[in-house]
């Protein structure tokens, strides 16, 4: 081959491969985030004994309002949400409790196979993100609240869903 004809082919290639790595893995990230479903065979919801339902988790994150996918930290060894009469106990760096009285709303977001229970609180910033995996028991998840705990829409969508 000659030279020029040489150049050509390299960068032909070169031109090639570029091309894969800035549309073709872009493209393969997003599929695969899409093609994710939430599970449809949740855990079991557990009594702790002391009137307080234990909801299992994946991971918990704390966050800021309105950056609802950004977590300030997260827990993914040992998370815990605990729904009481009270309120609600959570851990993510270390166990907190909160009444029902000092949450403003509770969201749910879905995102591939995440399936996330937003509680934001009032008087605060710091959000507290729980990755339940399912939509079923997400809706079991929220079934669990009082009537007067704020709902957004996506929120009460899930409790639509057949439990």
């Amino acid at each position: 081959m000659s030279g020029p004809i040489q150049k050509f082919v390299v960068e032909t290639l070169l031109f090639l491969a570029g091309l894969l790595v800035t549309v073709g893995l872009p493209w393969l990230v997003l599929r695969r985030l899409r093609s994710g479903k939430p599970s449809t065979t949740p855990q079991p919801i557990l009594d702790d004994g002391a009137g307080g339902k234990v909801i299992p988790l994946l991971a918990s994150f704390s966050g800021l309002r309105g950056l609802p996918w950004i977590g300030l930290a997260s827990n993914n060894l040992n998370p815990r949400l605990v729904i009481t009469p009270d309120g609600i106990s959570y851990r993510v760096l270390d166990l907190r409790a909160c009444r029902w009285a000092d949450i403003a709303q509770v969201d749910v977001r879905t995102l591939g196979a995440t399936v996330n229970i937003g509680f934001v609180f009032r008087d605060s910033p710091i959000t507290f993100d729980a990755n339940v995996g399912s939509i079923i028991l997400a809706a079991q998840t929220l079934a669990l609240l009082p009537t007067d705990v704020v709902l957004t829409r996506r929120a009460r969508s899930v409790l639509t869903v057949e439990i």
